[in-house]
């Protein structure tokens, strides 16, 4: 079943949009280590949110998954490439986000015999969360990006912004470039969704015995 491009677009658009939000709303410690940052995630009136949030930002990722089956069909050449680089992105994207939820699930279902657990090891989980579900997926899609800068038919004005995305998404462990290319993911997305039908590749006969 070929994806058209209004689902494949609504997808990258998911993903853009669902991982910004959970990004920016879940509250996870990051950055700079601040305690009280720390104590907010882990307080009994924040984990049901944080694991709700985490699920959005999951769900989200998979967003990936039609916009590269699409992309993968529609490029002349590097699509499968495009396609991996996608998995990839949505993989990391999912574990990222069930390492920020688990750090609820944690303090949830230990209870107070977890309350001695030190927050700088709650910090340090939270940041490799963030790093796995925002930077590694961006550093995937961004790959992806700067292929289809170079192999997609697009118009040179969006060529140059999705190059540039695609270093944004490289580099995105820098933290503020991340920002940029989640609004290169929702306006591409947009522009895939609304940009009408392309040829698809023709999928490759299998030779069947005699």
């Amino acid at each position: 079943m070929d994806t058209s491009r209004r689902t494949a677009g609504l997808g990258l658009l998911v993903y853009g949009l669902g991982t910004a939000t959970a990004f920016m709303t879940i509250g996870a410690p990051g950055g700079d280590y601040e305690d009280a940052i720390v104590t907010s995630y882990v307080a009994g009136g924040h984990l049901l949110t944080a694991m709700l949030l985490a699920y959005v930002g999951a769900f989200a990722a998979l967003g990936l998954l039609p916009f590269a089956a699409r992309m993968r069909r529609e490029l002349p050449s590097g699509g499968d490439v495009v396609w991996g680089l996608a998995v990839a992105g949505s993989a990391t994207g999912v574990i990222g986000w069930f390492l920020l939820g688990g750090i609820a699930v944690v303090a949830a279902e230990g209870g107070t015999a977890l309350t001695a657990l030190p927050h700088t090891v709650i910090y340090a989980l939270g940041e490799l969360g963030i790093l796995v579900a925002g930077c590694a997926s961006a550093f995937f899609v961004g790959s992806a990006a700067l292929l289809l800068a170079a192999r997609a038919p697009l118009p040179t004005a969006l060529r140059i912004v999705t190059a540039v995305a695609g270093v944004c998404g490289l580099v995105a462990a820098v933290y503020f470039p991340l920002f940029l290319f989640w609004l290169w993911a929702i306006g591409f997305g947009l522009w895939i969704a609304t940009s009408g039908t392309r040829a698809s590749r023709p999928v490759e006969a299998q030779h069947q015995p005699a």
